[in-house]
């Protein structure tokens, strides 16, 4: 994606898509940290397994909480869309807001995760919560994409 953005017609790329493309890889480096943290093993080291994991949530929650507040500031791609390109203005607040409900649940999760104790932990059920919110997040890094690609992009054979 990020070739095709550097060739849109705009000429240079606007700050907030830059700040949006740094956000967009920090959430999904921390992502990709919480995975490795909790595909290690468990079976005997519960209470290092569950301090890595309440670290690696944590840094994925602030990561969210960054990216939603960045994609709200009125200098945002997600602003520069509302404005230049109104049709999509539905898709922006639709993405906004499941960007909300993602930090929300992984923020509670956080909470849970937090007042766990090592030795009643279901690691597997843990596993499958972690699991979901990263086809969540997947889900909308994919729908960010689509619509940051549809509003800096042209269709070269219009007025051919």
């Amino acid at each position: 994606m990020d070739e095709l953005l550097n060739h849109s017609n705009r000429g240079a790329e606007p700050f907030g898509l830059e700040t949006s493309r740094l956000d967009r890889a920090r959430s999904l480096d921390a992502l990709h940290e919480l995975e490795l943290v909790t595909g290690s093993a468990a079976p005997g080291r519960e209470t290092q397994w569950l301090k890595d994991v309440r670290e690696a949530l944590a840094t994925l929650e602030a990561a969210l909480g960054t990216q939603q507040m960045n994609a709200s500031n009125t200098e945002s791609a997600f602003s520069d869309i509302e404005q230049d390109a109104p049709r999509l203005a539905r898709r922006v607040v639709q993405l906004r807001d499941q960007y909300g409900n993602l930090s929300e649940a992984v923020r509670e999760l956080r909470i849970v995760v937090d007042a766990a104790a090592p030795e009643s932990l279901d690691v597997a059920d843990l596993r499958r919560h972690l699991e979901q919110l990263g086809t969540e997040l997947r889900y909308l890094r994919g729908r960010e994409a689509d619509l940051i690609y549809e509003a800096y992009t042209v269709d070269l054979g219009v007025g051919d």
